[in-house]
């Protein structure tokens, strides 16, 4: 993994704050309510304090030699020296469990850190496990809030719980909830970091093309780790967000966004341009937690970067920043 200090006396290498253009104008569209959102996250609000908001969150992600001065190759699409070693995750979209969570244990690995458990009632966890959901990652349900695990419930969720994924149980029509029992809510400092992220990628039209991504990047639904990595490339190089597909399972806005679809880099079309595909895949492999993805595929529709679902994404990024 690259180091994530440049050369001698020049300090980190990032893409510098000042590059984005301000704001996207317009007020925030107004939001259809989810199906199964127990907690509503508060509105992003206030002034975002850009400038210093921006700088050190952008300033601890790296920005390998890759990425300078631009992505593109030559018009073969090939690239320059050594190839990069393989990004976490696989290059065909099929190869992954994250491609296509159909079932409480497709999703379980696709969207869980390995260190988070579910926490059931014991005639849930019997249905899990006959699920395929290892043994070992299921714990009684008066565990869940000790052990910081999610909890699977059958039936409406808790109060004040966060709907993480739903799935359909077969016979009686019912569902079974994933949910985090303590969600952490953001401060009003990281809703703002959230805002000003946002807007430096809106400011930029190619960012949002689509309307749902514009309508989520405004609103603040996005992963504060996604939305850091995201910035970065943006204030380097240019980014288009094709979108963020929710997992099978999930329903978009019942957490922060943690997936998404980059359409093209530098305005280099991803999959197409094989030398801005590998240089992308090279950059994000060279992150470090909390920015580093837990997933990267290729398709033919883009380049799909995942991060795994966490209580306080907000907090880790406030940490890293310092």
């Amino acid at each position: 993994m690259p180091d994530a200090a440049g050369p001698e006396g020049t300090g980190p290498r990032h893409a510098a704050p000042e590059d984005d253009g301000g704001p996207a104008p317009g007020a925030a569209p107004a939001r259809t309510p989810s199906r199964a959102r127990h907690r509503r996250r508060p509105a992003l609000s206030g002034p975002p304090g850009r400038g210093a908001l921006l700088a050190p969150v952008l300033a601890v992600l790296v920005v390998g030699a890759a990425f300078v001065p631009r992505l593109t190759g030559d018009a073969g699409g090939s690239t320059t020296g050594p190839s990069p070693a393989p990004s976490s995750g696989s290059t065909a979209a099929a190869a992954s469990p994250a491609a296509g969570a159909t079932s409480p244990a497709d999703w379980l690995a696709a969207a869980l850190p390995p260190s988070t458990d579910l926490a059931a009632s014991a005639g849930v966890r019997e249905e899990l496990a006959a699920e395929g959901v290892p043994a070992d990652r299921l714990r009684p349900a008066e565990q869940g809030a000790s052990s910081g695990s999610l909890l699977a419930v059958v039936g409406p969720a808790p109060e004040g719980a966060r709907v993480v994924a739903a799935f359909d149980r077969p016979g009686d029509g019912s569902r079974m909830l994933v949910v985090d029992p303590a969600p952490a809510e953001p401060t009003a400092e990281e809703l703002d970091r959230r805002r000003a992220l946002a807007d430096a990628l809106l400011a930029n039209p190619a960012t949002g093309e689509d309307p749902a991504v514009t309508a989520v990047l405004r609103a603040g639904d996005v992963d504060a780790r996604l939305l850091s990595m995201l910035a970065a490339v943006a204030a380097r190089e240019g980014v288009r967000i094709a979108g963020f597909p929710a997992l099978p399972g999930e329903e978009a806005g019942d957490a922060p966004a943690r997936r998404v679809l980059v359409g093209a880099v530098a305005g280099a079309p991803v999959p197409a341009d094989a030398a801005a595909t590998a240089a992308l895949r090279e950059w994000l492999d060279a992150q470090l937690p909390p920015y580093r993805p837990d997933d990267v595929q290729v398709s033919d529709a883009g380049v799909l970067v995942s991060f795994h679902y966490v209580s306080a994404p907000d907090a880790l990024v406030s940490a890293a920043a310092g």
